[in-house]
């Protein structure tokens, strides 16, 4: 018995320091969340600043047309309505983004096409045989974009409409709306030259790397749009995607009929507005 209760004793405090509770509680602390591995504004950012770079390419384009109308001192058969067309289609997009915030590619871009096409209509119309013709033109695209504008700031209201997207103003549906209409309209005028080439079994009214300029904007912009979830520039622009592979798989069909004719073709040129954001 004398050497049982110390044997007792130790057993005890042993068991004790085993499974003794720790004097402070165990905090687990919570892992802040991992960042997104795509960061989709960033890359939203630069497809739209890479599509403002060629629209601006594409908006200079026509250099070479008016240094020889300028040479020539006339106009000849070259049509104003591209570009009265163009600058109608740049001015209500930039009057789009005064409603619209977070878009300052397509202000820059449809900002910078407006005084380069506005370079080229006074060029237009100082070697044009009918001026007065032209100005007429010029004014009433002038008071179009006025009307519409004006229209969007000051009578549309947040009454007037539901959005089809939260977040967005009826200003903003409104002149999506009319952007996309304009846009749509342009990017049809290239299927007059498709139809020649079909006719023709030829690719000379085809220029090769325009087509393929404006159908790489056109890509651009859509991945823009879709990152931006911005439909109103998305739409004109998907559209025009399509359009243009339209043309470069008919030119693939038809370029082994090349008659070996000079490709340019001074009529076609201007028509590089119609790949607008």
């Amino acid at each position: 018995g004398r050497w049982l209760k110390p044997v007792c004793a130790c057993v005890r405090n042993r068991a004790r320091r085993c499974f003794r509770q720790p004097s402070s509680p165990i905090v687990i602390s919570r892992m802040p969340p991992s960042p997104p591995l795509l960061d989709t504004v960033g890359v939203a950012n630069f497809f739209g600043w890479a599509g403002t770079i060629g629209s601006l390419a594409l908006f200079s384009s026509p250099a070479t047309t008016f240094a020889k109308i300028t040479k020539e001192r006339t106009t000849g058969d070259y049509a104003l309505l591209p570009y009265t067309s163009g600058m109608l289609n740049a001015a209500t997009w930039v009057s789009y983004t005064l409603v619209t915030p977070d878009r300052i590619q397509t202000a820059v871009t449809n900002g910078s096409g407006v005084a380069i096409i506005a370079i080229w209509l006074v060029l237009y119309t100082r070697f044009s045989p009918n001026r007065g013709a032209v100005l007429a033109q010029i004014a009433s695209i002038i008071m179009i974009w006025a009307a519409l504008t004006i229209a969007a700031t000051h009578y549309i209201t947040e009454d007037s409409c539901t959005p089809l997207r939260k977040g967005e103003s009826c200003k903003t549906e409104f002149l999506g709306i009319f952007c996309i209409a304009f846009n749509i309209i342009l990017y049809g005028s290239p299927l007059s030259a498709v139809k020649q080439v079909i006719e023709t079994r030829s690719v000379a009214s085809m220029p090769l790397p325009l087509s393929l300029a404006t159908t790489i904007c056109s890509i651009l912009w859509s991945v823009y749009a879709t990152l931006m979830r911005d439909a109103w520039v998305g739409l004109p622009n998907y559209t025009g995607t399509l359009l243009g592979l339209l043309q470069l798989g008919i030119y693939a069909k038809y370029a082994r009929y090349e008659s070996g004719q000079d490709r340019r073709s001074p009529n076609l040129e201007p028509l590089l507005y119609d790949k607008m954001p």
